[in-house]
Protein backbone atom coordinates (compact mmCIF):
# COMPACT_ATOMS: atom_id res chain seq x y z
CA UNK A 1 0.00 0.00 0.00
CA UNK A 2 1.63 3.48 -0.91
CA UNK A 3 0.48 6.48 0.04
CA UNK A 4 -1.52 8.40 -2.21
CA UNK A 5 -0.25 12.05 -3.86
CA UNK A 6 -2.82 13.53 -1.52
CA UNK A 7 -1.86 11.57 1.51
CA UNK A 8 0.90 12.61 3.89
CA UNK A 9 2.45 10.11 6.20
CA UNK A 10 1.64 11.94 9.25
CA UNK A 11 -1.82 10.80 7.95
CA UNK A 12 -1.11 7.62 7.19
CA UNK A 13 0.57 7.20 10.48
CA UNK A 14 -2.29 8.86 12.59
CA UNK A 15 -5.09 6.60 10.68
CA UNK A 16 -2.85 3.54 11.84
CA UNK A 17 -1.69 4.88 15.40
CA UNK A 18 -4.44 3.16 17.36
CA UNK A 19 -3.63 -0.38 16.08
CA UNK A 20 0.00 0.47 16.49
CA UNK A 21 -0.42 1.38 20.09
CA UNK A 22 -2.37 -1.69 20.99
CA UNK A 23 0.59 -4.09 18.46
CA UNK A 24 3.26 -1.98 21.23
CA UNK A 25 1.87 -2.22 24.05
CA UNK A 26 1.14 -5.79 23.91
CA UNK A 27 4.96 -6.75 23.37
CA UNK A 28 6.34 -4.31 25.95
CA UNK A 29 3.38 -4.74 28.21
CA UNK A 30 3.63 -1.09 29.51
CA UNK A 31 1.35 2.10 27.67
CA UNK A 32 3.63 4.74 28.22
CA UNK A 33 6.38 3.03 26.56
CA UNK A 34 4.70 1.89 23.70
CA UNK A 35 3.87 5.65 23.65
CA UNK A 36 7.43 6.45 23.28
CA UNK A 37 7.95 3.81 20.78
CA UNK A 38 5.08 5.15 18.36
CA UNK A 39 6.81 8.22 18.13
CA UNK A 40 10.27 6.71 17.67
CA UNK A 41 8.34 4.42 14.63
CA UNK A 42 6.75 7.75 12.96
CA UNK A 43 10.32 9.62 13.44
CA UNK A 44 12.02 6.25 11.66
CA UNK A 45 9.19 6.10 9.10
CA UNK A 46 9.48 9.97 7.96
CA UNK A 47 13.52 9.71 8.47
CA UNK A 48 13.18 7.09 5.54
CA UNK A 49 14.42 8.42 2.22
CA UNK A 50 12.19 6.50 -0.42
CA UNK A 51 9.01 6.02 1.06
CA UNK A 52 7.07 5.85 -1.62
CA UNK A 53 8.79 2.59 -3.01
CA UNK A 54 7.70 0.16 -0.44
CA UNK A 55 5.31 -2.00 -1.45
CA UNK A 56 3.25 -2.34 1.63
CA UNK A 57 3.95 0.92 3.72
CA UNK A 58 1.57 -0.43 6.83
CA UNK A 59 3.25 -3.70 7.28
CA UNK A 60 6.89 -1.14 7.37
CA UNK A 61 5.52 0.37 9.66
CA UNK A 62 4.38 -2.55 11.94
CA UNK A 63 8.14 -3.96 11.10
CA UNK A 64 9.84 -0.94 12.50
CA UNK A 65 7.55 -0.59 15.51
CA UNK A 66 8.56 -4.37 16.30
CA UNK A 67 12.44 -3.92 15.76
CA UNK A 68 12.14 -1.00 17.91
CA UNK A 69 10.10 -3.20 20.78
CA UNK A 70 12.49 -5.76 20.65
CA UNK A 71 15.12 -3.44 20.78
CA UNK A 72 13.66 -2.22 24.11
CA UNK A 73 13.15 -5.54 25.58
CA UNK A 74 16.41 -6.73 25.12
CA UNK A 75 17.98 -3.72 26.64
CA UNK A 76 15.84 -3.92 29.29
CA UNK A 77 16.78 -7.73 29.59
CA UNK A 78 20.35 -6.72 30.09
CA UNK A 79 20.01 -3.69 32.40
CA UNK A 80 17.78 -5.89 34.82
CA UNK A 81 20.54 -8.55 34.38
CA UNK A 82 23.10 -6.47 35.03
CA UNK A 83 21.02 -4.92 38.42
CA UNK A 84 20.70 -8.67 39.54
CA UNK A 85 24.58 -9.69 38.98
CA UNK A 86 25.87 -12.44 38.27
CA UNK A 87 23.92 -15.68 37.35
CA UNK A 88 25.17 -18.29 39.74
CA UNK A 89 24.86 -22.22 38.38
CA UNK A 90 22.21 -23.15 40.96
CA UNK A 91 19.48 -20.40 39.53
CA UNK A 92 20.11 -21.64 35.91
CA UNK A 93 17.58 -24.03 34.31
CA UNK A 94 18.76 -26.83 33.35
CA UNK A 95 16.22 -27.45 30.88
CA UNK A 96 16.75 -26.71 27.40
CA UNK A 97 15.71 -23.59 25.51
CA UNK A 98 12.03 -24.35 23.95
CA UNK A 99 13.71 -23.54 20.80
CA UNK A 100 16.65 -26.27 20.88
CA UNK A 101 13.78 -28.81 22.28
CA UNK A 102 12.05 -27.32 19.12
CA UNK A 103 14.66 -28.40 16.66
CA UNK A 104 15.62 -31.54 18.65
CA UNK A 105 11.96 -32.75 18.47
CA UNK A 106 11.58 -31.67 14.61
CA UNK A 107 14.74 -33.74 13.94
CA UNK A 108 13.97 -36.81 15.66
CA UNK A 109 10.40 -37.01 13.57
CA UNK A 110 12.60 -36.38 10.33
CA UNK A 111 14.65 -39.17 11.30
CA UNK A 112 11.80 -41.27 12.46
CA UNK A 113 10.16 -40.49 8.89
CA UNK A 114 13.74 -41.48 7.35
CA UNK A 115 13.98 -44.57 9.34
CA UNK A 116 10.61 -45.54 8.30
CA UNK A 117 10.97 -45.02 4.55
CA UNK A 118 14.04 -47.41 4.12
CA UNK A 119 13.77 -50.57 2.46
CA UNK A 120 11.88 -53.35 5.34
CA UNK A 121 14.92 -55.45 5.98
CA UNK A 122 17.29 -52.76 6.30
CA UNK A 123 14.98 -51.05 8.81
CA UNK A 124 14.72 -54.31 10.49
CA UNK A 125 18.55 -54.64 10.65
CA UNK A 126 19.14 -50.99 11.35
CA UNK A 127 16.47 -51.12 14.29
CA UNK A 128 17.73 -54.33 15.98
CA UNK A 129 21.18 -52.85 15.61
CA UNK A 130 20.98 -49.20 17.22
CA UNK A 131 17.94 -49.43 18.87
CA UNK A 132 18.28 -52.57 20.56
CA UNK A 133 21.97 -53.17 20.38
CA UNK A 134 22.12 -56.18 19.23
CA UNK A 135 25.61 -57.16 17.08
CA UNK A 136 25.73 -58.58 13.20
CA UNK A 137 25.67 -62.22 14.63
CA UNK A 138 22.78 -61.78 16.73
CA UNK A 139 20.60 -60.13 13.89
CA UNK A 140 22.06 -62.82 11.51
CA UNK A 141 20.77 -65.57 13.69
CA UNK A 142 17.75 -63.73 14.18
CA UNK A 143 17.26 -63.11 11.04
CA UNK A 144 18.45 -66.06 9.30
CA UNK A 145 21.26 -64.11 7.11
CA UNK A 146 25.11 -63.92 7.23
CA UNK A 147 26.65 -60.95 9.39
CA UNK A 148 27.89 -60.01 5.57
CA UNK A 149 24.50 -59.58 4.57
CA UNK A 150 23.64 -57.64 7.77
CA UNK A 151 26.80 -55.61 7.18
CA UNK A 152 25.40 -54.61 3.70
CA UNK A 153 21.91 -53.72 5.20
CA UNK A 154 23.15 -51.70 7.83
CA UNK A 155 25.48 -49.41 4.54
CA UNK A 156 22.53 -49.01 2.78
CA UNK A 157 20.69 -47.96 6.03
CA UNK A 158 23.23 -45.65 6.77
CA UNK A 159 23.79 -44.00 3.74
CA UNK A 160 19.93 -43.44 3.00
CA UNK A 161 19.70 -41.73 6.17
CA UNK A 162 22.75 -40.05 6.20
CA UNK A 163 22.14 -38.54 2.25
CA UNK A 164 18.35 -37.81 3.42
CA UNK A 165 19.25 -36.21 6.13
CA UNK A 166 21.32 -33.59 5.73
Amino acid sequence: MSLLPEQSLSSFFLLHQKDLMQFLTYKVQCAETATDLSQETYLRLVQHRQVDTIENLRAYLFRIANNLALDHLRSRTRQLQREAGPVTDDLVCQAPEPDAALAGRQQLEMLERIIYDLPPKCREVFLMCRVEGKSYAEIGDALSISPRTVESHMRKALEQIRQQFD
